[in-house]
């Protein structure tokens, strides 16, 4: 179970969009190093001083790394995923993670330049804040 949450995390870590045109909405580039800082309503899963560390780049090639940080028996330690982001209608992107058959996607909302929220398609009950690193 631990292995399919820190999974499910590593993927929707690799998803993002842009902000929609909505009014007062800021908009943002996606492009860069991102950590994160929030995880709200992921059963089981919460950011510590450990998850903490979990970071997502985006390049502007398409490419995608993500670098995600868990603990087991007092010792932090990480796995790296390498993915490609897709941009698709209706400011969503998809991604393609190695170990899913189907693309995962989301939306980003950005309240910064530095910092966004991203609800997965697939769990829009959670999400996931984000800042510049």
């Amino acid at each position: 179970m631990k292995k399919l949450l820190i999974l499910l995390v590593s993927v929707c870590l690799f998803t993002a969009c842009s902000d929609d045109d909505d009014s007062g909405a800021v908009e943002g580039n996606i492009v860069g190093t991102w950590l994160l800082v929030e995880a709200n309503n992921v059963p089981g899963f919460e950011v510590d001083d450990c998850t903490g560390q979990s970071t997502l780049t985006f390049n502007a090639d398409n490419s995608a790394s993500s670098t995600f940080f868990s603990e087991s028996d007092g010792i932090c330690s990480s796995a790296t995923e390498n993915g490609v982001w897709t941009s698709s209608e209706n400011s969503k992107y998809t991604l393609l993670v190695p170990g899913f058959d189907d693309p995962v996607t989301g939306t980003v909302t950005f309240s910064s330049n530095n910092r966004f929220t991203f609800v997965p398609d697939v769990f829009t009950a959670s999400n996931f804040v984000f800042q510049r690193n």
